[in-house]
């Protein structure tokens, strides 16, 4: 057996048998049966502004994802080598697909490490993390740069990957404020050649708003898996935030369908902002659809059909769905974000080929610094690129 299939072999064996945290010291050792002389791990924080090292000890040891080499590994999702270091010093990034966990650290003797070997290991170590992460806290922990209030705590553990990719197709999603989110939540499942993609906003703050999303969410997710059209899901979602919360209660948000061969898409608005288009790199406006009444009020109009808009999808087309908060909340000055920024700070990023979690990143980045930093409500985006048959281009 070859050095990397050795060390895999460890890795995967030894991992179904010790203790979560003690995966760290695992991953040191297998990559020293690559001829590593150090590994360690480097986990994303909750907004990914920031790399925090893995350790059993709370060493709080950071790097900045903007202006590191670590983060540089992390933007690009490729292998960065640190030529100043005396042997060598390479930065892998750990993907699970196109998920980015966070960077694999590998200090070498050598001074051209096989590169290629050390990707194929920080797959598997991702994979053995993320499965490590169901049976202890210590991940998560490290990933949090301050207190999470509880309605954000029931949110995150209600998402799907934060990003997603096929030869077709490409999601990714994110929200902020992630420490305190309340209302604001996102979904996604793609099953034979549909994706099924949702965002969705429940009035109110803090925990009364986070229930009543989590519900919503619930009943979206039952109606997809029981194969609803996307009208009769509204109505199920309409039937059980009245039901069990009653009037007064409600969540604005859209659903949408994209058939991944054909690039058709077709989507229903609760009462939510429009979906933006993004064509060869720059916003082209608005995808118009007349709204029903958001989720839980639908009793207003009874028997009323709501619309269910269509689009016809170019390959290389991007989708975003965006909650008010984007570009409604205003600062101590009475600014706000606005729909102009949005735009710039899309089509910077989509001129930089940036990944549509890179630029979903950059976008929140871009809202907090507006803010300050202190965000008074949700802002939450989905991006969804259709690239037909190949991963490649502009968004990919």
């Amino acid at each position: 057996m070859d050095q990397l299939g050795h060390a895999l072999s460890v890795l995967v064996g030894d991992a179904e048998a010790i203790e979560p945290h003690r995966l760290i010291e695992l991953v040191d050792h297998c990559a020293g049966l690559l001829g590593a002389e150090h590994a360690a791990v480097w986990l994303a924080d909750h907004q990914k502004r920031t790399l925090v090292h893995l350790a059993v000890a709370d060493s709080r040891e950071r790097l900045p994802i903007d202006g590191s080499l670590a983060g540089r590994a992390f933007i690009t999702s490729e292998a960065v080598a640190d030529q100043a270091e005396e042997g060598g010093c390479v930065w892998i990034p750990l993907l699970t697909g196109v998920e980015r966990v966070g960077v694999l650290e590998v200090a070498t003797a050598e001074p051209a490490p096989d590169v290629a070997a050390l990707r194929a290991f920080a797959a598997v170590v991702a994979a053995e993390l993320v499965a490590a992460n169901q049976y202890t806290d210590l991940f998560t922990r490290t990933r949090r740069q301050q207190p999470m209030s509880l309605a954000a705590e029931m949110q995150w553990a209600s998402l799907p990957p934060a990003s997603f990719a096929t030869k077709a197709v490409h999601i990714a999603g994110m929200m902020e404020p992630a420490y305190d989110v309340g209302g604001d939540t996102f979904d996604y499942a793609h099953s034979d050649g549909l994706l099924s993609f949702a965002i969705l906003d429940a009035v109110g703050h803090s925990l009364d708003s986070s229930m009543t999303s989590s519900l919503a969410l619930g009943a979206y997710r039952n109606a997809r898996r029981h194969e609803r059209s996307l009208s009769e899901t509204a109505s199920a979602m309409d039937a059980v935030i009245k039901g069990q919360l009653g009037r007064g209660r409600f969540v604005t948000g859209q659903l949408a369908l994209l058939d991944t061969p054909t690039g058709e898409l077709r989507w229903l608005n609760a009462g939510h902002p429009l979906p933006l288009l993004i064509r060869q790199g720059k916003v082209i406006g608005h995808l118009e659809c007349v709204p029903r009444p958001p989720f839980g009020l639908g009793h207003i109009v009874p028997g009323v059909e709501p619309e269910i808009a269509t689009a016809q999808l170019e390959p290389g087309d991007a989708v975003l769905l965006y909650s008010d908060g984007v570009v409604e909340h205003r600062t101590s000055d009475g600014v706000d974000y606005g729909i102009e920024r949005l735009k710039g700070s899309l089509e910077s990023a989509f001129a930089a080929r940036m990944s549509p979690a890179e630029t979903l990143r950059r976008l929140a980045n871009s809202i907090l610094d507006f803010h300050g930093g202190d965000l008074h409500d949700d802002a939450t985006t989905v991006l969804v690129v259709w690239q037909h048959d190949a991963i490649g281009g502009a968004g990919s």
